[in-house]
């Protein structure tokens, strides 16, 4: 894989912080996009450029997280926001409750769950991917 490609692959997956490190190594001449990605010492990135860019957005990103909201009787509501402030909004839109906790599992994008509407296992990343307006509920389920 080039780092071209593994750029390009980690704002498909909103891999931000992998996205911002290759890109810093290809603006700072250290690589060139088309150079295969093996073997590359991660070292070589200045983390502080890096976050200084991620806060200025250079890359124009904008991920959708996925944010859990405990409802009760061991029921969650899962949110795809941009951030949480929004996930809190959503969730007040849909329920007319402040959530009493929020937390961001966007790390658990890429889990599997049986939608019998659709007869089949599908990502969380794989559902995101099919909605069209964010903020959106996810899914509520039963945790247990």
């Amino acid at each position: 894989m080039t780092f071209q490609e593994l750029l390009l692959d980690a704002i498909k997956y909103d891999e931000e912080k992998l996205a911002y490190s290759v890109y810093w190594l290809i603006k700072n001449g250290l690589v060139k996009g088309s150079q295969h990605s093996r073997g590359i010492d991660w070292n070589l990135v200045n983390h502080q450029e890096v976050q200084a860019m991620r806060e200025r957005n250079e890359l124009n990103l904008e991920p959708i997280k996925l944010f859990s909201v405990p409802m009760g009787n061991n029921n969650h509501m899962l949110i795809f926001a941009k951030d949480e402030k929004s996930a809190r909004g959503h969730y007040l839109n849909e329920t007319d409750q402040l959530p009493p906790k929020i937390f961001d599992i966007s790390n658990d994008m890429d889990k599997s769950f049986w939608f019998p509407d659709k007869n089949k296992n599908q990502t969380l990343r794989e559902l995101k991917n099919e909605t069209l307006k964010f903020p959106a509920t996810a899914m509520i389920f039963e945790k247990g």
